[in-house]
């Protein structure tokens, strides 16, 4: 029995309902009108929708979910247009310093790049959809479709951003940069990155709702409080989704100020080169 719509998807599931805006950047002068494809896969992969099936698969080690019947309670579909499930993709594959936040997911980037080459043949074609909050960020999410393309091919590229699910912060990012430098960019960062993951009303619902949305909840914020560096498991009953999302954004607040400052940038050039909420698809195509 699937399950399309629950409380606990709008936890877990960061839905990417946006229209995308499509940049086209040649990649060489030389381009042979038959051969120049970026743009057409790009705009293919931003008009074209789909439904993926797919089954989350926390893994057991850390939380009880692993005795659950997978087949009955953790089956999912996802609609949307193919640049927004390769971003949602992106954003299920977030890593921190080389560790991945979680893998509960990984069903559905596979199924993702499954119904991507099923429209778009994957030869002579590589899609790369990055998640990066910043330049230079410790975190980042990517997921990538086709191979490499031969180094002695003329490549052309077209370039396409799409929504994260994250919220839009760059506005409050410069306000933030005005007033408190770089420790308020980081602060904005850090507090959508968590109302993103965690928003406060969902994340109660599920954490008191039934046994496998309460378990997959308490689950992801094991693990991402693990990989943020945060000593005290979270306590979600009682009102302690709200202690649990300050102590993750205080952990993630001072992780981003250090990366902000290893770049020896100014406050407000940091602010603008914030990116949290959008995923940048790059296409890449060869003769």
């Amino acid at each position: 029995m699937g399950v399309t719509s629950t409380v606990l998807d709008a936890v877990l599931c960061l839905l990417l309902i946006s229209a995308a805006v499509v940049t086209v950047t040649t990649a060489t002068p030389r381009e042979p009108p038959e051969e120049g494809r970026a743009a057409d896969v790009a705009s293919t992969l931003t008009t074209t929708t789909t439904s993926v099936n797919y089954t989350l698969t926390p893994r057991g080690e850390t939380t009880a979910v692993g005795v659950l019947d997978r087949s009955v309670r953790f089956d999912r579909t996802s609609h949307g247009t193919l640049a927004g499930l390769l971003a949602r993709a992106a954003v299920a594959r977030i890593e921190v310093d080389g560790e991945r936040l979680w893998y509960a997911r990984d069903g559905f980037g596979r199924a993702v790049g499954r119904s991507v080459r099923g429209v778009v043949q994957p030869n002579h074609t590589r899609i790369t959809a990055t998640w990066r909050p910043y330049p230079e960020s410790s975190m980042e999410g990517r997921v990538v479709v086709g191979s490499r393309p031969p180094p002695d091919r003329p490549v052309h590229a077209a370039t396409v951003e799409v929504s994260s699910a994250f919220p839009t912060t760059r506005e409050s990012s410069r306000r933030a940069a005005r007033s408190r430098g770089i420790d308020g960019v980081a602060d904005v960062v850090a507090d959508g990155f968590v109302r993103g993951l965690f928003p406060a009303t969902r994340t109660r619902t599920a954490a008191g709702g039934a046994p496998p949305s309460a378990a997959l909840v308490r689950h992801r914020y094991r693990r991402v409080s693990t990989r943020l560096g945060v000593s005290r498991p979270p306590r979600l009953a009682d009102g302690g989704v709200a202690d649990a999302n300050e102590r993750l954004e205080s952990a993630l607040s001072d992780r981003v100020a250090r990366d902000l400052r290893s770049t020896n940038t100014s406050a407000t050039t940091a602010a603008e080169g914030v990116r949290l909420g959008r995923v940048r698809i790059v296409v890449r195509t060869w003769p």
